[in-house]
């Protein structure tokens, strides 16, 4: 290490915060088993701070809201809990924390439950593996990681929304957004319910553009009928 990088500052990443509610919320897993999980210690809370008023709150950074998404996905292809959560710790170990990085990435199930990261220059880069034209690996996750090579929060905004939101966790504590402003999508959510319309809520915030007003409130409205199933 030379003297000049000895005193550079080390930049510090932003973590990003999430109630468990939050949590929950964005990474469309119910709050049952979020709360089930955290009682098995399978994904715990991984931050605390305290206000003010001496109060502590605990949640969920950016990282571990990607992998709570991801544990969910993999749970629904009907990888069990523990198989999930052991391919999180490989991808975490191999390639880091979520980034653009992830970009390449493939998440292989080998038959029943063995599960394999790999990124596109393996071997492993087709849609499933075969041994004597019998197949032993099946891609349970490929293209969510192609959009990573522009936006991080790729695998938490759903595709169909990336035009018009983004989760940034050095702005408003990562919690969802207009796309290009700091602007929560949770507010236009809220004006929406108390009777507002779009051109109102437009003249609010003249820097917006109705389209994006309206994507925001689509991706919340995802998230209520998402809670509810």
């Amino acid at each position: 290490m030379t003297a000049e990088s000895a005193t550079q500052p080390r930049k510090i990443q932003p973590l990003g915060f999430y109630t468990p509610s939050e949590a929950a919320r964005i990474c469309r897993v119910p709050q049952w088993t979020m709360n089930s999980w955290r009682r098995q210690g399978v994904i715990v809370p991984s931050v605390r701070w305290v206000d003010e008023e001496h109060k502590p709150h605990i949640g969920y950074t950016f990282e571990t809201a990607v992998f709570l998404r991801l544990v969910r996905m993999l749970r629904e292809k009907r990888v069990t809990l523990l198989d999930a959560v052991t391919a999180m710790q490989r991808l975490r170990q191999r390639f880091g924390p979520p980034s653009t990085d992830w970009a390449g990435i493939s998440i292989f199930v080998y038959g029943v439950g063995d599960v394999y990261v790999h990124r596109e220059q393996d071997e492993w880069g087709t849609t499933s593996l075969t041994r004597q034209h019998q197949r032993v690996a099946e891609l349970l996750f490929g293209e969510e990681f192609q959009r990573l090579k522009e936006r991080a929060d790729a695998l938490l905004v759903p595709n169909e929304f990336l035009d018009n939101v983004e989760i940034d966790p050095s702005i408003q504590n990562g919690l969802p957004i207009i796309l290009g402003t700091a602007v929560l999508t949770s507010v236009v959510h809220k004006l929406r319910i108390r009777g507002y319309e779009y051109g109102e809520i437009q003249n609010m915030y003249p820097f917006i553009s109705d389209a994006r007003i309206a994507g925001a409130e689509a991706y919340e409205s995802f998230l209520d009928k998402a809670a509810l199933s």
